[in-house]
């Protein structure tokens, strides 16, 4: 059986599908003693949610992610605007070391990435400038 193909304006398409579907939703920070699985219900995600000084519970809004560009990769990608996590010293201290992030759509869709290497938000000065970039491929 031959594979499906889709062409720039398809994966153009399916990025603009994918934009409107995220546009509204909630980025947030999960703790490094947490291990998503590809089972992972949402409510794991939220009890290991970040809680530092300075962090926004619940997560940030983000109103729209940008326009469906055709990729360098290839395929049709859409990215998050850059929003900024810091550390902001609070009484009494609170640090996390942060394990990776998962967002949250008004629909209740969950995704979710890890990062490569733990990140420390336990003094002022640190923080995390965070924007996710989704591909959707021409190819099957």
């Amino acid at each position: 059986m031959p594979g499906i193909f889709y062409p720039n304006v398809g994966a153009l398409q399916k990025a603009a599908v994918l934009k409107a579907a995220l546009d509204g939703g909630k980025i947030r920070l999960f703790q490094s003693s947490f291990t998503p699985l590809v089972n992972s219900p949402l409510a794991d995600f939220v009890a290991a949610e970040a809680d530092y000084d300075g962090y926004v519970a619940g997560g940030v809004t983000v109103a729209a992610w940008l326009a469906p560009l055709l990729d360098p990769a290839g395929g049709a990608s859409i990215e998050m605007p850059i929003v900024q996590f810091a550390y902001v010293a609070g009484v009494p201290l609170v640090g996390n070391t942060i394990g990776g992030w998962f967002y949250t759509t008004a629909g209740g869709m969950l995704i979710c990435g890890e990062f490569p290497q733990p990140i420390p938000l336990q003094a002022n000065g640190q923080g995390l400038p965070l924007a996710i970039k989704l591909v959707e491929a021409t190819g099957q």
